[in-house]
């Protein structure tokens, strides 16, 4: 079939019939099929208007279908600018749809010429866009016979005009499985020969026409990095097509840090919020709570809501809480505690005491995070033919939770789809996280739909070894100064992160927090605007990555997020023994992942930890 954006509309309840008749025959009459690509309402118009459907051909350029239901005995008069239809029994005026399909061509061409590569190098149509653009009308409704009869066809040219009986299984179209007829039938309407595009040409033109294959990530101050961005960008379509292929049930999406596995499932809560009318109760939730803000801006930026009438996003505790009807506390809790509230939210929801409904679908990013009560918890707030999409990565598991998917009851076998494509980090950052884990580098097989040469270099990461703590304080102003003085970054793209535990074989607890508040301090006292997003709870309630402020963060409370520039603290107090070396690499791999473009090391102590991350980077 041909390459459709959506996948299918058959359960978009906003879709007329006429419009999936249209859809399934484009799907089908567009033959060769990698020819061509169709979008169903691609928001290109000014004002949020959207054309029924744009179909590109490789060989004859891009063609605005306009589609309408109406029967020929619906239509009561006409004009070049109007027609008025009877609907219910009432006379309606609406746009000749010629007219409405003419309107949106000149709306494409205005956008194609936005873009320079798009633009004409002959003399005589200098300034005009090089792709081609026809136009025509479907009425899914009305026969051949019934057009040839009408008075209506005289405003219409019957070569931009497609009746019920071309939409028809049995057809010449349909039937025609080398597509020539229904080329030919489409050349005609184009207003100048095509001499196509390249590849990378193809993709950029479906990045324009096809924003909902997009996030825009939310804009830190300053211009941010121009590559990064165009990057992003092109490894979103990527996403947004993993997303449109997961199929019903339980899935898992597994990637390294910075492949995109948040985007996977936005895009996800996205098309089922549109497409999907059974869908319409979604949760999207994680564990991190300075990770929910993110998430947030990121369902906002794809014009969804958060809440009841869009999409509830909560971090696990919150949701509890909604469960039990009572406050429970984030942090500062033992262990014990908050297995405790897991166990009574879970009751609750056994015993239908819960004041939360069941939910359509339900996606959970850093699902390493989770242990099995709390799994157990989402699934009885799953319904039972629902959607579960569970993104996670296993080296990036920090709480060293033990389980089978199966013994949670959740089914996933064979239902896994690995991410490899890194986007977030420089080649060098990546290579050397990648050996401190004991995994030989290697950005993985970059996807062919990808518009740009996708790895990106920069520095080695850096190590710098100090007699003090004073020392590794005056160093980080100073290089914070001269950095954001530079222009080389800008303040919401650096983070301080900093690790205040002591670890045990099977867990870990909270050491005193003088690290932080003396950086803290020294950073005010220094005239840097700096947030400490770790301080406690209502902090990470609070983050906005957007803010023109350094970020002070804990290790743990970094998790899901990126900046150009991370300053990582306090590794070398870190004691590594057999028991907790596991759990340690995990911290570190975290940590170091969460850098772009460059990643310092200040230290004062040399401990094997320290070597060994020294031996990976610099020898590997």
């Amino acid at each position: 079939m041909a390459v459709m954006y959506p996948a299918d509309i058959e359960e978009y309840e906003e879709a007329s019939e006429g419009e999936k008749r249209v859809f399934r025959f484009l799907k089908e009459a567009a033959r060769p099929h990698k020819d061509y690509i169709c979008w169903y309402e691609p928001p290109i118009g000014s004002e949020g208007k959207e054309p029924d459907f744009v179909l590109f051909s490789k060989s004859l350029g891009l063609l605005v279908l306009e589609v309408k239901d109406w029967t020929s005995q619906q239509i009561i008069s006409y004009s070049p600018h109007t027609f008025t239809i009877l609907i219910g029994g009432k006379k309606e005026e609406r746009t000749n749809p010629d007219k409405q399909a003419k309107g949106y061509v000149n709306r494409l061409n205005e956008k194609l010429k936005e873009f320079p590569e798009f633009l004409s190098d002959d003399p005589k149509y200098s300034g005009n866009p090089r792709i081609p653009i026809g136009r025509m009308v479907v009425f899914s409704n009305i026969s051949k016979e019934e057009y040839s009869d009408s008075k209506f066809k005289w405003l219409l040219d019957s070569e931009r005009f497609l009746s019920g009986d071309d939409l028809d299984a049995t057809g010449e179209f349909l039937c025609d499985a080398s597509g020539r007829k229904f080329r030919e039938r489409i050349s005609k309407v184009f207003p100048f020969p095509f001499q196509g595009l390249h590849q990378k040409e193809v993709d950029k033109l479906c990045f324009i026409i096809w924003p909902e294959g997009q996030i825009d990530l939310p804009a830190r101050a300053g211009s941010g990095k121009t590559r990064f961005q165009r990057e992003v960008l092109a490894l979103d379509e990527s996403q947004a097509r993993v997303a449109l292929r997961l199929g019903k049930g339980h899935q898992i999406i597994k990637g390294p840090p910075g492949s995109g596995k948040t985007l996977v499932l936005i895009h996800r809560c996205y098309h089922l919020f549109k497409y999907s009318p059974k869908a319409k109760r979604i949760l999207l939730v994680c564990y991190n709570i300075a990770l929910l803000g993110y998430l947030k801006r990121l369902i906002q930026e794809k014009g969804l809501r958060i809440g009841e009438k869009g999409i509830a996003v909560y971090h696990f505790y919150e949701l509890c809480s909604r469960i039990l009807n009572e406050p429970v506390h984030y942090e500062n809790e033992d262990s014990e505690y908050y297995d405790l509230v897991t166990q009574e939210a879970l009751e609750n929801l056994k015993n239908g005491k819960s004041r939360i409904a069941p939910f359509d679908a339900i996606l959970i990013d850093e699902g390493q995070d989770f242990q099995e009560e709390m799994l157990m918890v989402l699934l009885e707030l799953l319904k039972p033919e629902g959607d579960l999409v569970i993104g996670l990565d296993s080296y990036q598991d920090l709480y060293r939770r033990k389980f089978s998917w199966k013994s949670v009851g959740i089914r996933v076998s064979g239902r896994t789809r690995h991410l490899k494509t890194v986007y977030r980090n420089t080649l060098e950052i990546f290579d050397s996280t990648q050996r401190f884990i004991g995994e030989i580098p290697g950005m993985g097989r970059q996807p062919s739909t990808l518009p740009f040469d996708f790895a990106f270099h920069g520095d080695l990461p850096e190590f710098h070894q100090f007699a003090n703590l004073e020392e590794v304080q005056d160093f980080l102003i100073d290089d914070l100064k001269r950095c954001v003085g530079s222009e080389d970054c800008k303040r919401s793209e650096i983070a301080i992160i900093y690790d205040d535990k002591i670890y045990g074989p099977s867990r870990f607890t909270y050491d005193n927090r003088a690290l932080p508040m003396r950086i803290l301090n020294k950073l005010e006292t220094s005239g840097i605007p700096a947030f400490w997003v770790s301080q406690d709870a209502r902090s990470k309630e609070m983050y906005d990555i957007t803010t023109d402020r350094v970020s002070l963060i804990s290790v743990h409370s970094s998790k899901g997020l990126d900046f150009d520039l991370v300053y990582l603290i306090g590794i070398d107090h870190i004691a590594s023994t057999e028991e907790t070396k596991e759990a340690l690499n995990s911290l570190v791999y975290v940590a170091m992942t969460r850098a772009k473009y460059r990643l310092v090391i200040p230290y004062i102590e040399e401990t094997e930890l320290i070597k060994r991350m020294k031996d990976c980077i610099l020898n590997g």
